[in-house]
């Protein structure tokens, strides 16, 4: 009977949900939902904000930070003189919220399941690939040829990936060395799960018996998807998907007590509630729609609005583009027209001529864009990535209007053919995005006004469309951005710039000196060294000019004035604060 009426209690709690907030309760309302609550599934922001704060990494980012880390799970660590072998400390006395006791047995277990899982959906690859040496799940890396040999080979590799000397190390061994390898442990995949807790309620039993089944796994369909067991400052108390979140402060916590006890997520798809409650006092953060929403909160009665002059110094981590596929797919493409350069579209390696890609980066208005759609609170980036990363060079020039130049190298492309027989184009973004609408609006006026031969459409498709066609190729030039998985600039530079990249090969750019100092940064363990590498790819690319760098709004945060400490991490959610480190 006693356990029933906890339960009714922890129940009731959820559903009456605090009318009025209370001084030890924290209620946000947000437009984004929860996806998943198994750590080796999540991939989204909203999922992953609730990830944080109930269950935790061996180190945790510090502060406001992207870059400087502090012990969570581990109380320290060291590195070989070769990269390839990480040696963590555990903590001690640490339990989960059933009360089980954290050990390396849960870290070994929790990493080999994300890594054998790897689901398509997932961002376990970010685990993967120093650990297997394969980004894919085994069956895609090994082939459909692959024996029970080379299974068994891929089992033992990832078996020996984390090994436990003592109850209170851990030792991780690279299939080759890292210097990104730490700042992937702090991903979401590498939070720490119950062992015991998992095996019991039927997850993979941690042998290579029954691994196989495991392989790719979609674990939106096992316990871990809507149940909850960390170690952090914060347990699950209820999960109603598309509708809300709740959670307490674990009693138990080796760390701070938190002054928040309790925490909901509300989840209101219109904006205008979610404002109005916020002004009402029935919630303490809220997000924003588009930049334009600022307006209706700004001055309000117990309304903080925080960075909206940038002079925080938040910065996103995340890059926006205008990207240029230099090696469009041409068959029936009503995106390049005629396909050839006769006035009426444009051939497939019209992006490959360097001067084409330097007239449409001057024929972008930055600060047009700044205004428009940032309202002149945003910074504009001199590479692709986050200012607040390691290696970005704030000294590269940076593209701005410029129609003389513009049109001087539209004259030079393909020996004056450009000019003389103008092009017609089409320009995508997924449909909704007005931000990237804007931009390309931007760009297809000043090209047009350039010459009255040059002929642009920009075009919405809808999300699933505008990802097939940019992995196929067939889409000329389109907006989109990229949000950090990991706080490392290789999750970035890579990405945009260099063979192998998710971008790169999707827009066909490569340079082998760029392509170059990427693998020499990939595997230098000396950031001075790598600074220097990452400066080196940023001037070259803006000198290749292979995509337009957008404009990036300053990150802000909208708060009731009665929330204290509050501050603004890009690696946290969507980029905000832990629970735990604020109070009323």
């Amino acid at each position: 009977m006693k356990r029933i009426l906890i339960l009714l209690a922890i129940a009731l709690m959820a559903s009456a949900v605090f009318a009025q907030t209370a001084k030890d309760t924290l209620v946000e309302d947000k437009f984004g939902s929860i996806d998943t609550l198994d750590p080796a599934q999540s991939y989204d922001t909203s999922s992953s904000l609730v990830i944080q704060n109930v269950y935790e990494t061996l180190y945790a980012y510090k502060g406001t930070s992207a870059g400087e880390f502090v012990p969570a799970l581990a109380t320290g660590y060291k590195v070989s003189s070769d990269g390839s072998t990480f040696t963590f400390t555990l903590r001690k006395g640490v339990t989960f919220h059933n009360g089980d006791p954290f050990t390396c047995a849960d870290v070994a277990y929790s990493i080999k399941r994300a890594v054998i899982t790897n689901n398509p959906q997932s961002g376990d690859w970010i685990l993967a690939g120093p650990l297997s040496g394969y980004t894919s799940d085994a069956t895609t890396a090994l082939g459909k040829d692959a024996t029970d040999a080379d299974y068994h080979k891929y089992f033992q590799t990832v078996d020996n990936s984390v090994t436990c000397p003592d109850p209170y190390t851990a030792v991780f061994h690279l299939a080759q060395p890292s210097p990104t390898f730490f700042a992937r442990l702090l991903f979401g995949a590498a939070s720490i799960i119950d062992k015991k807790w998992a095996i019991e309620n039927g997850q993979w039993d941690g042998t290579e018996a029954t691994w196989k089944k495991w392989i790719g796994f979609d674990l939106h369909n096992s316990y871990l998807q809507d149940h909850m067991n960390g170690t952090g400052p914060y347990q699950m108390v209820q999960w109603v998907p598309g509708q809300k979140f709740v959670a307490k402060a674990y009693d138990g916590y080796w760390g701070d007590k938190p002054a928040i006890k309790n925490v909901l997520i509300n989840r209101d798809s219109e904006v205008s509630t979610r404002i109005l409650n916020l002004q009402k006092g029935n919630a303490d953060y809220i997000d924003l729609g588009a930049r334009s929403d600022v307006k209706q909160v700004e001055g309000a009665p117990g309304v903080k609005i925080w960075n909206l002059d940038g002079k925080l110094g938040w910065s996103a981590a995340a890059v926006d583009a205008i990207f240029m596929n230099e090696q469009i797919k041409a068959d029936n493409n009503p995106n390049i027209g005629s396909g050839k350069l006769d006035g009426n579209g444009i051939p497939p390696d019209f992006f490959a001529s360097k001067d084409v890609r330097l007239c449409f980066n001057y024929s972008f208005d930055r600060k047009a864009y700044g205004q428009q759609v940032l309202l002149g609170m945003g910074q504009q980036l001199t590479m692709a990535l986050p200012s607040s990363f390691l290696g970005y060079d704030p000294n590269i020039p940076e593209y701005s209007l410029d129609l003389e130049k513009a049109a001087q190298h539209c004259k030079a492309a393909f020996d004056g053919k450009l000019w003389q027989n103008g092009f017609k184009v089409t320009l995508l973004y997924n449909t909704g995005n007005t931000s990237r609408q804007t931009a390309l609006e931007i760009l297809k006026s000043n090209l047009e006004y350039l010459n009255p031969k040059f002929n642009v459409t920009v075009r919405g498709v809808a999300w699933p469309d505008f990802i097939k066609q940019a992995s196929e190729s067939t889409m000329a030039a389109y907006a989109l951005g990229w949000g950090a998985d990991y706080a490392d600039p290789d999750n970035f530079i890579t990405t945009f710039y260099a063979k192998g990249g998710y971008y790169a090969d999707q827009y066909h750019f490569s340079n082998p000196q760029i392509n170059q100092l990427n693998e020499q940064a990939r595997t230098e363990t000396n950031p001075e060294a790598r600074k220097l590498m990452y400066s080196q790819i940023g001037n070259l690319a803006h000198d290749l000019s292979p995509i337009i760098l957008v404009p990036r709004a300053y990150p802000i945060l909208v708060t009731s004035t009665s929330l204290k400490g509050v501050y603004y991490n890009p690696m946290i959610g969507n980029g905000e604060f832990l629970w735990s480190k604020v109070s009323k």
